[in-house]
Parts: C-alpha cells; structure tokens; sequence
C-alpha cells in the first residue's frame, strides 16, 4: 500500500498539508489542482485505497459522529 507523507503547517488559523514525496506532490497537484491536500482531500484518498502519514483518518471520523 502507497504512504503519503504531509507535513502539516498552520497559516492564519487554517491547517494545510503538503506532500513532502515530489512526484507525489505533483500527481496530487494535477488531481486536485492545488499545492496543498485538506482533511477531506486526506480522507478521500483513504478511501481510495491510499495510506496517508499511517493514520486511520476514515476511523478516527467515524469516532468523532
């Protein structure tokens, strides 16, 4: 299974991930059309089958409803 590793920043209240693997980056930047990924966008590939930073965030958003 593919990891996705972010490092996350926080800018003007708002938490943004960026892709720290450049030809993943770029593959996401040509999906998404955007630097950076969101919560959603995180979740999103987790469902698609993606590992991202090897946090469960599908589960941890059922635990939190």
């Amino acid at each position: 299974m593919t990891n996705i590793k972010t490092q996350s920043k926080t800018a003007f209240g708002t938490v943004r991930h960026y892709v720290v693997d450049q030809v993943q980056a770029d593959a996401l930047k040509t999906l998404t059309g955007k630097l950076t990924v969101s919560d959603k966008d995180l979740i999103a590939l987790q469902l698609l089958g993606l590992q991202v930073n090897g946090v469960n965030y599908v589960n941890q958003l059922q635990l939190a409803v």
